[in-house]
């Protein structure tokens, strides 16, 4: 797996753009969501900010034809230098003093119409850079070395939080990060073949011809089992921090992200070197039924024994991260390369759809349910549900395993 770092030079520069790209948004991610929660101990403010980080992305659809018909190297360049400057607003200026609620709301939002045309290109660039049958083995050493470089930087973090680091230094740090991941995009090259690139984009017949592609493909049952999923996760996530603040305290919501990188980590590593055994639809069956019983155990388990909560939510981690790579290698691995673009956003969409309605949902969940840890017993039951569909479906059930896919 690692002789992809030694053999391609245009995929570990590729690597190191997502490293620190994914670290920097990572860390954006992780911290608005805390310091929103921590600032106004609001869980609807929390939801809101959560539903303004997915619904730029109801409008993927329309990107991908962009992202298929352009450099998308440019794109990558243009969509971080905007995360970049973003950032250093938050971590320079006094704005958050001045405007509150509404300027790190419009700071969210903007942040995240720039991820709506970085993420599909990063991940329509990697097809064009190794062969399609290590594409499983790339996805795994991109988050092999993406969640260990968050590790280190997050362990870091929860030291400096524990004696009292400005929030502010956290953005800033995630600037960094963006302006590394930007230096490093000015050496990559788009591989797409000239003729490719068209000076005119003809959206409706580039889209028509990607949803035609997606309904007559298994991928579509595989893109409603991660529409589900996403889902059930942002409920959960918006109510994270109230969770742990709940049962461990504020910090221990940094241990949980902590253990779920590890987790990641870790799934990353045994997917990249066991997955390609296995056959595909029943491996995805196995990792959402046994995740789905991980994340009800977890919950039932962390009240009484803190750290055997963490090893549950750790092996909840595992499996839910492992089920994330496979599909997200088989979105780049099943399309033609020219489409990978188009497939990337339209699932984006339903996708983004889900999580808005979620992020809403999950705040107001927050505030009406007896217990918060309801939610996350919900959220088990559903990766359960979507373990039984997928296996229920004759074209995932028989999908072979995944070098054999044409």
């Amino acid at each position: 797996m690692f002789e992809l770092i030694k053999t391609h030079k245009m995929f570990r520069l590729y690597l190191l753009y997502q490293v620190f790209s994914g670290i920097g948004g990572g860390m954006f991610s992780m911290f608005m969501l805390l310091s929103i929660h921590m600032l106004y101990q609001n869980p609807v403010y929390t939801g809101i900010a959560g539903f303004l980080m997915a619904v730029p992305h109801i409008v993927s659809f329309a990107v991908g034809p962009v992202v298929d018909r352009r450099n998308k190297v440019v794109i990558m360049r243009l969509t971080t230098l905007l995360e970049f400057l973003v950032l250093s607003l938050v971590a320079f200026t006094p704005l958050q003093e001045q405007l509150g609620a509404l300027f790190m709301f419009a700071v969210i939002l903007i942040y995240s119409m720039a991820a709506l045309y970085e993420a599909p290109s990063s991940n329509s660039l990697l097809p064009q850079i190794v062969p399609g049958e290590r594409i499983l083995e790339a996805n795994s050493l991109v988050d092999i070395v993406s969640l260990a470089g968050g590790i280190v930087v997050g362990i870091g973090l929860f030291t400096s939080l524990s004696e009292g680091m400005d929030v502010r230094f956290l953005y800033g740090l995630s600037a960094g990060f963006l302006a590394l991941a930007f230096v490093f995009a000015l050496f990559l090259r788009d591989m797409t073949p000239k003729e490719n690139e068209v000076a005119c984009i003809n959206y409706v017949q580039d889209l028509k011809d990607g949803v035609k592609f997606l309904r007559g493909s298994v991928l579509l049952f595989l893109a409603v089992a991660a529409v589900t999923k996403n889902f059930a996760i942002e409920i959960a996530s918006v109510n994270m921090p109230m969770f742990a603040e709940y049962h461990v305290g504020v910090q221990g919501y940094i241990v949980f992200v902590l253990v779920g990188l590890v987790g990641g980590l870790f799934a990353s590593s045994l997917i990249g070197v066991l997955g390609k055994r296995f056959r595909v639809g029943w491996l995805l069956f196995v990792l959402y039924i046994f995740a789905g019983v991980m994340r009800i155990v977890f919950v039932y388990a962390l009240p009484e024994t803190y750290l055997l909560g963490l090893g549950i939510l750790f092996l909840f981690s595992v499996l839910s991260s492992a089920s994330g790579v496979v599909y997200g290698s088989m979105e780049q691995k099943l399309p033609p390369k020219n489409m990978v673009g188009r497939i990337d956003t339209l699932t984006t969409t339903f996708i983004a759809i889900a999580v808005t309605f979620g992020a809403l949902i999950g705040g107001f969940l927050g505030r009406i349910v007896p217990m918060i840890n309801y939610v996350f017993i919900y959220q088990g039951i559903s990766y359960m549900a979507i373990g039984i569909f997928l296996i229920l479906v004759p074209k995932v059930r028989k999908l072979p395993k995944f070098n054999e896919i044409q």
